[in-house]
């Protein structure tokens, strides 16, 4: 008997979707490494080898936490924590950079810094939100 006439109701299975602090983590991610692409090659074009080079150290953790983010899956506790673990593994990177202003202009370093700095402050910030730790499947403390 179908279930649309027992009266019972239909069981179905949803997918629970992505919470908005999930994704706004993957966009604020992929406009990491974006910048991440785009810094050293502007250092490149205009300051030569060097200061191509120093600025591509700056966001060397962004590409392990842009390749991260294809992992983002309901559950997937361990992905989140190593994001967070490399988020702030990004902030250091980042803050120190400051010390390499020798071979960038220092405006243009400490405005890298102060994005790399605010960009994965948001995504701890986002990350450790209630609804993007259910999402996860971490338990609330």
């Amino acid at each position: 008997m179908d279930s649309a006439y027992s009266g019972e109701d239909p069981v179905v299975a949803a997918e629970t979707g992505m919470p908005d602090a999930v994704q706004d983590v993957r966009e604020a991610i992929w406009g990491m490494v974006g910048f991440a692409i785009a810094y050293p090659v502007i250092m490149g074009v205009t300051r030569g080898a060097e200061a191509a080079a120093a600025s591509s150290s700056q966001f060397c953790v962004t590409w392990a936490l842009g390749l991260l983010v294809l992992g983002f899956a309901e559950g997937a506790r361990a992905v989140r924590t190593l994001a967070l673990i490399l988020a702030i593994g990004q902030a250091v990177v980042g803050w120190s950079a400051i010390g390499d202003l020798a071979t960038v202009p220092p405006a243009v370093g400490v405005l890298a810094a102060c994005y790399s700095l605010g960009t994965t402050a948001a995504v701890v910030h986002l990350l450790r939100r209630p609804d993007a730790k259910a999402w996860f499947g971490v338990r609330a403390s």
